[in-house]
């Protein structure tokens, strides 16, 4: 990845008189987008670190990176999940409009057979796992590949 993409991202940045973001990801659009060593896209370093305005921003040019997976197979919303940033995970699911894409984000599995929530079970962000819950009410969580279901890992 670019380095000032990456260090945009990092820091939260969507434009300054060096960098401009829609610049950037309508030239990856065309190209392929642009990962990290581990895979990460630029979706997944701004949930890391928290940024929701720049996760807003990203989304706003392209959902296509909604859905991208790093090589542990995280979503940016897995991301998001495992470190509690609340309002990133709010924004990337309140971007999603067809119920069915919604639904298949957050029953999205890592390597691991970590969906999001398990993540944030695990890592005891309260409010995550609230939110995700919520979100999708109606799905009966899979064990991940240690045969853990998010409910065992919270009572754990």
């Amino acid at each position: 990845m670019d380095p000032i993409l990456y260090s945009a991202a990092m820091r939260g940045n969507i434009g300054d008189a060096y960098f401009i973001l829609v610049d950037h990801l309508k030239r990856d659009e065309e190209n392929g987008y642009q990962v990290t060593p581990k895979g990460n896209t630029v979706l997944h370093v701004a949930a890391l670190y928290g940024h929701s305005h720049f996760v807003a921003e990203v989304l706003k040019i392209t959902l296509a990176l909604l859905c991208c997976q790093n090589k542990k197979n995280e979503t940016a919303l897995h991301i998001a999940a495992n470190e509690g940033h609340t309002e990133v995970v709010r924004v990337l699911l309140a971007r999603i409009e067809d119920h069915n894409t919604k639904e298949k984000l957050t029953r999205m599995t890592d390597a691991s057979g970590y969906t999001a929530l398990h993540k944030a079970v695990r890592s005891q962000h309260l409010d995550v796992v609230k939110l995700l819950a919520k979100e999708d009410s109606e799905f009966e969580f899979s064990p991940n590949h240690a045969q853990e279901m998010p409910l065992y890992l919270a009572a754990e």
